[in-house]
């Protein structure tokens, strides 16, 4: 039976959604989920990995008497799973059946790290397996020895060195899925290619600037400033739960009408979500009678438009990028000169950067949940309102001094859910 927390793990959208590879594995080394990333970069399928040992599904490489492949993950997760910390592995070689020519390899660099899921006591009952594939930047910015270099934990590349193997392969990873995009979507005039061509490699190089956990933030500056008209940014993101998570907000302006959508249960950023499309409100205060809490709401905190988009890929749905304007304007006008394709190339920006934020969003995720059932469970079970459990699970959770997430657990585990 799979726990309950590899199960949320392998739920969750950022898991199923984002461009970087990772694979759930359970305390015995069995692989219980593999995301859509993952099963692209090793070319495997879901039936192929779901069960399986996971040196059973990757061997090493046997015409490679050298290969440390095996043993050094072996190594790691073992250390994950006995300390409950995660283990950068570094530069690992670690090549992959190749299903196209039975019985063969393909050559494969990996910068692989692995982290613990825990339970809400405590108790680590999983690991999480992050492998960026890194194998074309490292045959190019790594040093003449690199084959050599990869087998040996003493002869690491560089901090340095290894950041920029990283951020290759994650820009050509990006810009590959962008174009592919574009591609479908039928953007093909020549002035358009290479005005969109243009705005990409400014919001790259504004992500890239920014610190890992500082992406986000860095996507909202630059709609700020490379859009036209635009005051403000913001970018949520939506989970299972009904509590959204606000990733980046470049005014507090911004922040607070995000937050009023959610408080009036109404208002163009859900319903962006909702829908998966666009929503143009070029003037909030004549669109009452659509969202007729929210408009006042917004309206008296300074917005005069809103200009929501899906943050979307193929699969899903992740959240929304919204635009803002404020104050009033003589003659208002429509969303910005190239919002929508600001909207995209942010989609993928984000689903690659936010590899370093990933593990405590999934955890996030599933706290709320965990906290929502129990909020549930206890006014079910104690014939209160919903306010009265969650003010109980609050106070309870203080005097004990325990995250909420932890008593809530414990609840869900006394009434058997």
């Amino acid at each position: 039976m799979v726990h309950e927390v590899l199960r949320t793990t392998s739920d969750s959208q950022l898991f199923l959604v984002t461009a970087a590879p990772y694979v759930v594995l359970d305390t015995d080394l069995r692989i219980r989920a593999a995301n859509p990333a993952y099963l692209r970069v090793t070319g495997r399928s879901r039936d192929d990995l779901i069960g399986s040992f996971v040196f059973d599904a990757f061997p090493d490489n046997p015409e490679d008497p050298t290969a440390t492949g095996v043993r050094n993950l072996g190594a790691s997760l073992e250390r994950v799973l006995r300390r409950g910390v995660p283990d950068d592995m570094g530069v690992q070689r670690y090549d992959i059946p190749d299903l196209e020519v039975p019985g063969t390899f393909r050559f494969k660099t990996w910068s692989p790290v692995n982290s613990p899921l825990v339970d809400g006591d405590g108790h680590v009952v999983g690991a999480l397996h992050h492998a960026e594939d890194i194998t074309a930047a490292h045959e190019f910015l790594g040093p003449a020895g690199g084959e050599a270099e990869v087998r040996d934990s003493a002869r690491q590349p560089t901090a340095s060195l290894r950041r920029a193997m990283l951020a290759a392969a994650r820009h050509a990873r990006e810009h590959d899925t962008w174009q592919a995009g574009q591609a479908l979507s039928g953007q093909r005039s020549a002035a358009g290619i290479a005005r969109r061509d243009a705005l990409w490699h400014r919001i790259v190089h504004a992500a890239r600037r920014s610190l890992p956990q500082g992406c986000a933030d860095a996507v909202c500056a630059a709609a700020v400033r490379e859009l036209p008209t635009v005051d403000a940014a913001a970018i949520t993101l939506h989970g299972r739960g009904p509590v959204p998570h606000h990733l980046a907000a470049s005014s507090p302006s911004a922040l607070r009408a995000e937050e009023l959508q959610w408080v009036t249960g109404e208002g163009p950023s859900l319903t962006a979500y909702e829908t998966g499309a666009p929503v143009l409100v070029p003037e909030v205060d004549r669109c009452g009678s659509r969202w007729p809490f929210c408009a006042d709401a917004v309206t008296r905190a300074g917005v005069s438009a809103v200009f929501a988009y899906p943050l979307r890929n193929s699969a899903t749905t992740l959240g929304t990028l919204t635009l803002y304007r404020e104050g009033r304007s003589a003659r208002p006008t429509g969303p910005p000169l190239d919002a929508a394709a600001f909207a995209d190339i942010a989609t993928t920006v984000l689903l690659a950067d936010m590899d370093t934020e990933i593990i405590q969003q999934l955890r996030a995720t599933a706290d709320a949940d965990d906290i929502n059932a129990a909020i549930g469970v206890l006014a079910a079970a104690q014939g209160i309102s919903t306010d009265d459990a969650a003010g109980w699970l609050r106070t309870t959770a203080a005097s004990r001094r325990l995250p909420r997430a932890d008593i809530a657990r414990t609840v869900l585990a006394r009434y058997g859910v």
